[in-house]
């Protein structure tokens, strides 16, 4: 009887001991996950206001790069600078003295582009102030008469410029009309062989282009080619006696054998 109350008493103590141990560990457990969460809302504080000051910190720097006065555009280096329109590139360029780094290149592009000079532009950062505008120009080619003004074109009609006085350097048009400055174009190499004796070149039906030399009476119809070489040939046939006693005022070279020329009011065909 005595060896069954012992039994049972360890019986007991042993359940009653697992019992104690058991719910010690939960509660040991519970306190550790506690800690863990408590340890976990601590980091991700500390990791939110990190990034916070971070932010901030940033931000600040930021601010204080785009509101730096170095880094504020203070020099404009032009590359192959346009020409015409000085006032006008200048107010565009007052646009932009901003801060370099927060410049937008397609408005200052674009705001460029619009003198009609300019074809093409490109830009370039030198920091930290500077802004390097390289220039792509039309290349004027012709000068237009029109009531007592020059209008500076390129090959592709393009108003360039207008000036009062007209220009050495360009061949000047008078009297033709925008179709007939567009039949001008396929002409320009040659009338650039003789571009530094031109006076005007105009356009005239049925001859086509007409063609007017400095210091000489005579308008010439060249026709279609070999300018040069025709007016060559046709002041070696003014030398010769038959032709000494006319005034000529105007010389049809279009034709490949002979020449027809003007003065005063008749005209006369000369075979070659």
């Amino acid at each position: 009887m005595s060896d069954v109350m012992s039994a049972g008493i360890h019986a007991g103590w042993r359940s009653e001991t697992e019992f104690l141990r058991k719910k010690n560990n939960k509660q040991i457990y519970k306190e550790k996950r506690n800690r863990a969460i408590r340890l976990r809302g601590l980091h991700i504080v500390m990791i939110f206001f990190i990034l916070v000051s971070a932010a901030f910190l940033a931000y600040r720097i930021g601010i204080g790069i785009l509101t730096w006065d170095k880094l504020k555009v203070k020099t404009f280096e032009l590359v192959n600078k346009p020409l015409y329109h000085p006032e006008a590139l200048q107010s565009i360029l007052n646009q932009f003295n901003k801060n370099i780094l927060t410049l937008d290149f397609s408005e200052v592009r674009n705001k460029l582009l619009a003198l009609p000079e300019v074809k093409d532009v490109s830009l370039y950062r030198k920091l930290p102030n500077t802004l390097e505008i390289s220039f792509i120009l039309r290349e004027p080619v012709f000068q237009v008469a029109i009531d007592g003004k020059f209008y500076i074109i390129d090959m592709e009609g393009m108003i360039l410029n207008t000036i009062s006085q007209p220009s050495n350097d360009l061949i000047c048009i008078q009297d033709v009309s925008r179709n007939e400055l567009d039949d001008l174009r396929p002409y320009l190499t040659e009338l650039e062989h003789l571009k530094a004796s031109i006076d005007f070149v105009s356009f005239r039906k049925p001859y086509g282009i007409a063609l007017k030399l400095k210091g000489k009476p005579e308008l010439f119809y060249p026709g279609e080619g070999q300018f040069e070489q025709k007016i060559a040939n046709y002041y070696r046939w003014k030398e010769l006696p038959q032709l000494r006693g006319y005034i000529i005022t105007a010389v049809d070279l279009r034709f490949k054998d002979r020449f027809y020329f003007e003065y005063e009011e008749n005209k006369t065909e000369v075979n070659n």
